[in-house]
């Protein structure tokens, strides 16, 4: 009995000792909204200087030798990266081309349907406002819906839904480009 209640007492310190450990080493939560929202993205910061190359593949037929806002480099993850002069102005990703896999990027994770997605984008921004535009107010097409906010001092976030009211699109953006 003493040997087992010793065995069962090191086996529950072993335990206590490795969620003690993860836990040290867990990632405090970003504080700041868009940092935290761009950091979901992918590791390449927005407004920050990036070589494209390093980010992956380019996945638009243009001559991107001088860097130029329609190309997109896209990252192992399916995210797409454009860099406005020398930094990364866009991440967008398309979730159709996703499909069911896990999306990070504003704790979208595998929800599909309009109000599931918000309620997990919501739940992980909760200090911005987030407003939606049905169909035929959104301007993004026939049946598109979509739902963005705004940060401060610059930046914001766009999700559009599909006429079945499915994820299609999420982008962050790090400044309003003309």
């Amino acid at each position: 009995m003493t040997i087992r209640r010793n065995t069962a007492v090191s086996a529950f310190a072993a335990v206590a000792l490795l969620v003690a450990t993860h836990s040290a080493h867990a990632r405090p939560a970003i504080a700041d909204p868009l940092t935290r929202a761009d950091a979901s993205f992918s590791p390449y910061p927005l407004n920050s200087v990036t070589d494209p190359k390093k980010i992956g593949r380019l996945v638009n037929e243009k001559d991107c030798t001088e860097t130029a806002i329609d190309c997109e480099w896209q990252d192992a993850a399916g995210v797409r990266h454009m860099i406005f002069g020398e930094v990364v102005a866009v991440k967008l990703i398309n979730a159709t081309e996703v499909g069911n896999r896990d999306i990070s990027a504003l704790n979208i994770g595998t929800a599909g349907s309009r109000p599931e997605v918000m309620a997990r984008v919501r739940a992980f921004l909760p200090e911005i406002a987030i407003d939606c535009l049905e169909p035929g107010q959104a301007g993004e097409g026939e049946g598109i819906s979509s739902c963005g906010g705004s940060f401060e001092p610059d930046g914001w976030i766009k999700l559009l839904f599909g006429p079945d009211n499915q994820l299609t699109f999420v982008r962050i953006d790090a400044f309003q480009g003309n």
